[in-house]
């Protein structure tokens, strides 16, 4: 029997500075970090992500790509996240994967109960689905913090979509 669940799910937390992912497969997180792309012409930054996508599509055999909702249009002139997404997109067509994109606010809701939490909740609630992740809860700087928020980001999208796609089921 093949169940969607049964192949691993690789989520992106997309972004310019930094660029979160975490890899699930069922209730195991099997791969997890932030890849960086701060200090790279929007070029290299692009490729930085394509590389890195190849080869965790080669590492894992995802069927699913689950991405945070990222506008098509820009919403300022240099920002570059709809070519980010454009990118991803188009990866995910020739790889024939599943592309998923959700919304943060949707995802708060389903993973911590809350569409209006913040970030240092989702991190929490992520943490307590996967343990190992705890030691990325307490920084002693502002930034690693905001560093470590994307790769919580990432893992909730992917434990959004687990939910969503096939709820737990129900204890008799």
């Amino acid at each position: 029997m093949n169940h969607r669940n049964d192949h691993p799910i690789l989520a992106l937390d997309p972004g310019l500075q930094d660029l979160g992912y975490a890899v699930l497969l069922k209730r195991r997180l099997l791969d997890h970090g932030v890849l960086q792309l701060r200090g790279r012409a929007r070029s290299g930054r692009l490729r930085r992500v394509e590389e890195a996508l190849g080869f965790w599509i080669r590492a894992y055999r995802p069927r699913t790509l689950v991405i945070e909702h990222l506008p098509r249009r820009p919403l300022d002139a240099i920002g570059g996240l709809p070519a980010l997404g454009r990118l991803l997109r188009r990866m995910a067509r020739a790889q024939h994967l599943k592309l998923h994109a959700y919304s943060p606010k949707a995802v708060r809701q389903v993973v911590v109960g809350d569409g209006w939490a913040g970030k240092r909740e989702v991190a929490q609630a992520v943490s307590g689905q996967f343990p190992e992740l705890r030691v990325h809860l307490t920084q002693d700087r502002k930034w690693k913090e905001r560093y470590w928020q994307n790769m919580y980001d990432a893992a909730a999208l992917a434990i959004h979509h687990q939910l969503i796609i096939k709820p737990p089921s129900r204890s008799r």
